[in-house]
């Protein structure tokens, strides 16, 4: 009995977000007759995609209690090398791979600076976020670059049964997250240092190397989402994402991952995916001016937080 108590507890944020989520599906679904669509339900999740993959490992970082808002920039700064690699002709596995590597680097970069720097995540991270941004104008001073390529075509744009690859690329990669939080012994380390470091500490856990493998995760989702970016777009820009990089963390909180770190699913990030996916499509096929929709997603992010506080502050009672 104490153990269903204790699932019902733990699934209350995200079956609260999952509630949301049936909610927008039907509100779309009456006013436009086009939301229940193969074809748009496809469209939702290609647009999740990118934002999804992103935040699998953003949710890795989120759940030390500290935040990721380079990873947009990151992503920018990795598509803006990997346009210049398939202009300069490299092949495709060579271009992938650096384009990783850079992701590596990135997420190296914000954790040297959190864990031996002993800077704040979010300073950290925001003064990186100009680093990264900065770094992408600066590789082609700002120029553009076109792609046209069917390989990088079918990573953005192409399906397997009618199934967007982008779409199961973001799906296999929740699945290895889920797999190395739940089944591993650096997942337990995770929320063991997320929950309280100075305890885990004294358990003889290496916070800092737990925070450093975390950051290169998120780094490395994020330049994931860079690769599905450049190929779902055809070009390589250096605004890529450019105002989004509070769109994941919005659907990590959302999903029930707190601010403080600690407690939380990668399912529950999944489904706070969904729910600004839906949320967006929604708006586009009731021709919502873009202004607007910048508008309602930043009451979501307001939202989001108030979520967790209320969560928060029911813990501590």
């Amino acid at each position: 009995m104490s153990k269903v108590k204790s699932l019902l507890k733990n699934s209350k944020s995200e079956l609260s977000t999952v509630i949301m989520l049936v909610v927008l599906c039907i509100i779309f679904g009456v006013q436009s007759e086009y939301f229940f669509t193969f074809r748009n339900i496809m469209n939702i999740g290609t647009y999740a995609s990118i934002m999804g993959t992103m935040a699998a490992g953003l949710t890795v970082a989120m759940l030390l209690g500290g935040l990721d808002v380079s990873q947009y920039s990151l992503a920018a700064m990795a598509g803006m090398i990997m346009g210049m690699m398939i202009e300069a002709g490299f092949s495709v596995p060579v271009t992938l791979a650096v384009t990783i590597l850079v992701g590596i680097l990135g997420g190296c970069i914000n954790a040297f600076i959190i864990t031996i720097m002993r800077v704040n995540p979010i300073i950290a991270t925001m003064g990186t976020q100009f680093i990264f941004r900065g770094a992408a104008f600066l590789l082609t001073d700002g120029r553009y670059i076109r792609i046209d390529d069917p390989v990088y075509y079918f990573i953005g744009n192409g399906k397997i049964f009618g199934i967007p690859f982008c779409l199961m690329v973001m799906l296999i990669t929740y699945i290895i997250v889920w797999y190395l939080l739940k089944y591993t012994k650096y997942g337990r380390q995770v929320f063991a240092v997320g929950g309280n470091i100075q305890v885990a500490k004294l358990a003889g856990i290496n916070a800092n190397r737990v925070k450093f493998i975390s950051h290169i995760i998120a780094g490395v989702t994020a330049v994931m989402g860079g690769i599905i970016t450049v190929c779902q777009t055809s070009s390589a820009m250096p605004n890529h994402g450019y105002g989004n990089d509070m769109d994941g963390i919005a659907a990590v909180i959302l999903g029930g991952i707190g601010l403080a770190g600690g407690k939380g699913k990668v399912g529950g990030t999944l489904i706070g995916i969904l729910v600004l996916a839906v949320l967006v499509n929604g708006m586009t096929l009731l021709n919502v001016q873009a202004y607007w929709q910048q508008v309602v997603k930043g009451l979501v992010l307001i939202f989001a937080v108030f979520i967790d506080a209320l969560r928060s502050s029911k813990s501590k009672a």
